[in-house]
């Protein structure tokens, strides 16, 4: 009985990572939040900041945003999933303001994020490669002094 409690958690692991992983065909999944993405509604309302994020298979992510400044800001870390609940650590150690209910679009072109939180925020990116000027521009930031957007 212990030992298929073990292998039952193990398999359950397993297919966290192996949710993003390319088919037998070679395609990748299409709802995968393993992507990069770009910012296109807050709220349902144009926002008037910009946002980039990828997320990466190993963990990580990678944030872009020009929110108060004229120059985008870069910030790092880790996130996880659980279902379809998203959270992340910040490469400082902070954790984000808080967790996200995430959906992706059926073609894998969009993903949604609710915030979980007492006035919930919903914001819509679209899978958009980051320009490189982006990258190019952003300064690393390595406490969390200014409030990401995510």
């Amino acid at each position: 009985m212990k030992n298929t409690k073990i292998f039952a958690l193990l398999f359950a692991v397993a297919m966290l990572f192996v949710a993003c992983e390319p088919s037998s065909e070679g395609k990748k999944d299409e709802n995968c939040i393993a992507k990069e993405w770009h910012i296109e509604s807050w709220n349902n309302q144009t926002p008037e900041f910009d946002v980039y994020v990828a997320f990466y298979e190993d963990g990580t992510f990678d944030l872009y945003q020009q929110v108060y400044t004229l120059n985008y800001v870069r910030y790092s870390g880790t996130f996880t999933v659980v279902d379809t609940i998203l959270s992340g650590v910040y490469a400082d150690g902070k954790a984000w303001e808080c967790s996200y209910n995430y959906s992706i679009s059926a073609d894998g072109s969009q993903l949604t994020l609710n915030s979980q939180e007492s006035i919930p925020v919903t914001s819509v990116y679209v899978n958009e490669t980051i320009p490189e000027a982006v990258k190019a521009e952003a300064t690393r930031v390595e406490a969390v002094d200014v409030v990401p957007f995510l």
